[in-house]
């Protein structure tokens, strides 16, 4: 099965994950690589080719359409209101305006990414993340301008790179720990199910698992900028949820291929408490102890079972003394 029909079964057939178990560690490895090159594509290119569609590139943006601006300890100058609509980016720099923090964070919420500038601070909106800076708090003697970005702009692309490197590198961290947590809970769904399964195949199952909720997260959350009330939870608990049928799925195929492993089930018991357990009609029922030489042993038709003993002079009562005398007589 190849990767790409992996990842459609990963998320519509449950049933499919015995089979996860069989891949080589470098195929598993290499699946979760792809996840997250997937989610590196949906959360960060698109929109980076958004932007820069919308505002023909930095070079042309910073040209063409920003105005002359200052930037120092001391504050914010722009020569006039500056202010772009792109429908997921918005920018608004006004150094003759303030903007209430608050409220700022709130309109932020519509947009996938934000930069507000007033006289004194920014506000920038970033992969969902808000935050405010004040100019009072940058280092003495910085200087920023329109002809000083101009020089810098090859400089800009490069710490664009740079920063998609890094961004790549942290989420397929974050992506393999987050998995690592998955597994750690899957091992109670591990002792409920009774499957069978070490720490590291709990491990396979949860990178398959996460496959349906990270195309989720970065397509609703990040791509179109949906809020949802502790998403984390739902999160990780539909992953949990495709790890329990998974896991449910190969308990049951566990007893099917091994009977002789017993799991208790309301249909599993008989007439007198107990299942039907291949013991009880094993070769032990009619093996070589009912039928063997011990059932008709010399014990029981030999000389044994006929002794003197049995008609005996001891069973006759007159001839007990006299037999006695007898033998006696004889033995003397």
């Amino acid at each position: 099965m190849n990767v790409f029909k992996e990842m459609g079964c990963a998320g519509v057939k449950p049933d499919a994950y015995p089979q996860f178990l069989r891949n080589k560690k470098g195929k598993i490895f290499g699946y979760g690589m792809l996840l997250m090159a997937f989610y590196f594509v949906i959360t960060a290119l698109i929109p980076l080719i958004q932007i820069q569609a919308e505002i023909g590139g930095i070079g042309h943006a910073v040209k063409e359409e920003l105005p002359d601006f200052e930037v120092s300890e001391y504050g914010f100058w722009i020569e006039r209101p500056y202010q772009f609509d792109g429908g997921t980016t918005y920018v608004a720099l006004n150094s003759d305006d303030y903007f209430d923090e608050e409220e700022a964070y709130l309109f932020s919420q519509g947009y996938q990414s934000v930069l507000l500038v007033d006289s004194e601070k920014m506000l920038i909106k970033s992969n969902g993340q808000v935050q405010t800076l004040y100019f009072y708090m940058l280092e003495s003697g910085t200087y920023f301008s329109r002809q000083s970005i101009m020089a810098f702009i090859p400089l800009i692309y490069l710490l664009v790179i740079l920063f998609l490197i890094f961004y790549f590198i942290w989420i397929t961290a974050v992506f393999f720990f987050g998995v690592l947590i998955v597994a750690l809970l899957g091992m109670i769904l591990n002792s409920i199910t009774k499957a069978g399964l070490t720490f590291g195949q709990i491990y396979i199952l949860g990178i398959y698992g996460r496959t349906w909720p990270l195309f989720f997260k970065g397509v609703v959350v990040r791509l179109f900028g949906v809020h949802i009330p502790f998403f984390w939870v739902i999160n990780f608990g539909v992953t949990l949820i495709y790890l329990y049928l998974a896991m449910r799925k190969i308990g049951a195929q566990r007893v099917q291929n091994n009977p002789y492993v017993y799991v208790q089930t309301p249909g599993s018991y008989g007439q007198d408490g107990y299942g039907q357990m291949p013991y009880q009609q094993g070769s032990y029922q009619q093996g070589s102890y009912q039928q063997g030489p011990y059932q008709q042993g010399p014990y029981q038709q030999g000389p044994y079972q006929q002794e003197p003993c049995q008609q005996t002079p001891y069973s006759q009562g007159e001839n007990q003394s006299s037999y006695q005398e007898q033998t006696g007589g004889q033995d003397r």
